[in-house]
């Protein structure tokens, strides 16, 4: 059984759902019935959100999942049926994940609610495909800044943060990109902030990259994806992605926080330090989340 926990929030709770993906996958043989328990579940974050869509579509091409719905009770600090509904979640899941939900809860009523307008704060979650798909994910993005009264320049480096890894997952991992971008007001304990959360579930940035460079340890191959020009195509002169990524990063929000979780580990990464957070299980994909004051 696959199970949540309460919460699918911070790169910690994902790299603990990630870990718990890779057991599966040893476990169960292809074709075979997989229960999801999403039953304990009550707050996602755009990291949460888009991670759990991702590997839930993954396992679907693998297995059968049979789906315990999440449920929201009047004492719920959070709508957790609200958010995923309103962040387009039951639209992209695998189908009988959807249906596990209509069956559980009264959907009906989330389904036909008038829809605040929020494209001025968030970019729900979405699944690109294709060179175009990227486009329309720059331009909403850029949206969501220019309403916030950013500066131009700020609203081009942020989009641009968001469409390099987009383009990443679609070039490289050759990979759908799953995506969800989220602005937030400042509150009592956060600063105004953007969080960026995209992921793929292709090989991982160590399988990509080990064979077209010299490295200590695993890594180290993901250290050098982030730092240096390495890259898996030196005949496109590509490789300088992930160093622009970081760069603008911190350019803009030198406290800002930049998380990977790849192969079988979660690192931090700061300006000028590489972090190693934990190490779990190999797992298909490549995570990031980029939480950017503004």
């Amino acid at each position: 059984m696959l199970q949540s926990t309460l919460r699918m929030e911070s790169i910690y709770d994902i790299h603990e759902w990630l870990n718990r993906c890779a057991e599966i996958k040893k476990e169960l043989d292809a074709a075979d019935n997989l229960y999801v328990e999403l039953g304990k579940l009550k707050w996602v974050s755009p990291a949460g959100i888009t991670v759990l869509l991702s590997t839930l579509n993954y396992m679907d091409k693998y297995y059968y999942l049979k789906t315990g719905s999440p449920s929201y009770e009047m004492t719920d600090r959070f709508d957790i049926l609200g958010y995923l509904e309103r962040m387009n979640f039951l639209k992209l899941c695998p189908t009988d994940v959807k249906d596990s939900f209509d069956e559980t809860n009264n959907m009906e009523a989330y389904y036909h609610r008038n829809r605040h307008k929020k494209d001025d704060e968030l970019d729900e979650l979405r699944v690109s495909k294709s060179d175009d798909d990227i486009v329309d994910l720059d331009r909403s993005v850029k949206k969501i800044m220019r309403a916030k009264g950013l500066h131009r320049n700020r609203v081009t480096d942020i989009a641009g943060i968001v469409t390099e890894l987009g383009q990443n997952a679609v070039e490289h991992a050759e990979t759908d990109s799953y995506s969800c971008v989220q602005y937030y007001k400042k509150s009592p304990t956060r600063p105004e902030r953007v969080e960026i959360a995209i992921c793929d579930t292709g090989p991982g940035i160590v399988k990509s990259l080990r064979k077209h460079i010299s490295y200590k340890d695993n890594h180290d191959i993901v250290k050098q994806a982030i730092f240096t020009r390495a890259t898996s195509k030196p005949e496109q002169d590509r490789g300088k992605g992930l160093m622009d990524v970081k760069q603008t990063t911190f350019d803009w929000s030198s406290d800002a926080e930049f998380y990977v979780r790849t192969h079988d580990s979660v690192y931090r990464i700061h300006k000028n330090k590489f972090e190693l957070l934990d190490v779990g299980s190999y797992f298909y994909g490549t995570y990031y989340y980029i939480v950017i004051n503004v």
